[in-house]
């Protein structure tokens, strides 16, 4: 079948896709907090026929946007958050805060992320009613997937299990297919109580939370010591109880990340890190509590939706850089603190594909990476240490995405340099191309049920005998600033 209306159609689209990808990015809006930034992706998608539904399962800054009837149903992952502490100026070659260094930045490009599935949406909903097929195409607009795990609450309350598939992808600095599995975790806030009093003239009478705090993180990085190499824990107070050196503290909190490959080792690790905080507690003669916030579980990618959406790299043209995008690229590349080559290499022996190692070692002296990471069927299974709430809507349904060169090489992800890309010409070409190849993939599942099915049986069989562990009953979604004092 021939789908280049479906290409052109987003090529009609560019400039509203970029100017609604620019105002998301303006925004600048961290988790649970994206009003504005829903209100836009929602309005689009409203404007391009759907049925939207805001505040969905629950969450004032979820949406889903639907089109169609019947099967496949087909869902495209969109998300939207910022970053705090991540404000920067667009297209500066240097460090330069636009709201002061504690504001918020998109700093990992979900401005980008949520236009180009919601475009894709679009471009899909145009098909579907073109043709006059069977299909249902959602978009779920997906909050929080920065410390709060949207798509995870979203999952425990009903999300993603009637799709037969789903697809989303992420900026980065190389095309390539997101093969590996990522880290389950669980984030818990401890809340200690003492007794205060004063420090200096009845020390004896009081009862430091905050040394409780202290001792605790000091048992957590003993901890270290004894858990799986690839489990990790970070910690950050958010309540140091005052700022009067003279008075004992009486209360003192810290929240903990606690990560492994596993949702069952999240669990087993972070019964651990309980008792030593309660240890903490019964040294210091203070009380705690504990709440679990959120998690995650671990990404289980479909390798039937990989291939399919590798066919789609090899069909969409990629964007090409004319001479003044590469000086642009050169200038960020610059700033950044492993060089191209030392990136390229680090990427090198990440890669999943066989195939892809080979080519990226070929590839070290090349300074711009417009090209695409060969992807085989037999790659190895490989972990990365992030997590990704994307990882729970992968225990409801097949999904797969990937990765497009959206920064100059060797940008880390959550910089500075990130940010100020988010809106230059290079970040919105990778955007209208993962776009097409999103649109691209999801019509060919609309038109060919086999690929459907096929991923659907690949899922049950990777299914058996695994346990999905979902966000606690108790847990509900938070804005990172309710856990601050």
């Amino acid at each position: 079948m021939d789908f280049s209306a479906v290409l052109r159609k987003l090529d009609a689209e560019a400039p509203a896709l970029d100017a609604l990808s620019d105002g998301i990015w303006e925004k600048a809006e961290i988790s649970y907090t994206e009003k504005e930034s829903s209100r836009l992706l929602a309005g689009y998608l409203r404007g391009q026929g759907f049925e939207t539904v805001s505040g969905a399962y629950g969450i004032p800054t979820a949406f889903t946007a639907r089109f169609g009837s019947g099967s496949p149903r087909i869902g495209l992952l969109g998300e939207f958050d910022a970053l705090s502490g991540l404000s920067q100026k667009a297209e500066v070659f240097e460090k330069c805060p636009a709201g002061g260094a504690a504001a918020n930045g998109h700093g990992c490009g979900h401005n980008l992320l949520g236009t180009a599935a919601a475009g894709a949406a679009a471009a899909v909903k145009e098909f579907l009613a073109r043709e006059g097929c069977s299909g249902t195409v959602v978009f779920y607009g997906c909050p929080a997937e920065e410390n709060g795990s949207g798509k995870a609450f979203m999952a425990r309350a009903g999300a993603f299990k009637d799709l037969d598939c789903a697809l989303t992808w992420h900026p980065g600095v190389l095309n390539r297919i997101f093969s590996e599995s990522t880290l389950a975790n669980v984030l818990v806030q401890f809340c200690f109580h003492g007794i205060s009093s004063h420090a200096g003239g009845a020390p004896e009478l009081g009862r430091s939370a905050l040394d409780a705090v202290e001792l605790m993180n000091v048992g957590a990085n003993y901890l270290r010591e004894h858990m799986i190499d690839d489990a990790r824990i970070h910690y950050a107070v958010t309540n140091t109880g005052g700022t009067s050196p003279n008075v004992v503290q009486a209360s003192a909190d810290v929240v903990y990340m606690i990560r492994c490959p596993e949702s069952s080792q999240v669990r087993e690790l972070s019964g651990r890190v309980v008792k030593i905080a309660e240890g903490a507690a019964l040294m210091t003669e203070t009380t705690v509590e504990h709440r679990i916030i959120k998690s995650c579980a671990n990404f289980i990618s479909s390798r039937v939706l990989e291939g399919l959406l590798y066919d789609s790299f090899r069909e969409v043209p990629l964007p090409e850089y004319s001479r003044e995008d590469r000086e642009y690229l050169e200038k960020f590349s610059a700033t950044c603190p492993k060089s191209p080559e030392e990136a390229l290499r680090t990427a090198a022996g990440r890669e999943a594909s066989r195939e892809g190692r080979a080519f990226l070692k070929q590839r070290l002296k090349d300074r711009f990476w417009n090209f695409i990471v060969p992807w085989d069927r037999d790659r190895d299974d490989t972990l990365i240490r992030g997590s990704t709430d994307v990882g729970d809507a992968s225990w409801m349904c097949p999904v797969a995405q990937f990765y497009a060169a959206a920064w100059a090489p060797g940008t880390p992800g959550h910089s500075w340099q990130a940010t100020a890309q988010g809106k230059g010409k290079v970040a919105r070409a990778a955007m209208l191309w993962s776009a097409k190849v999103l649109a691209l993939s999801a019509c060919k599942l609309l038109t060919r049920p086999e690929l459907a099915a096929a991923a659907r049986e690949e899922f049950a069989e990777t299914m058996k005998g695994r346990t999905y562990f979902p966000v606690p009953p108790e847990a509900r979604p938070a804005a990172l600033a309710e856990l601050q004092a």
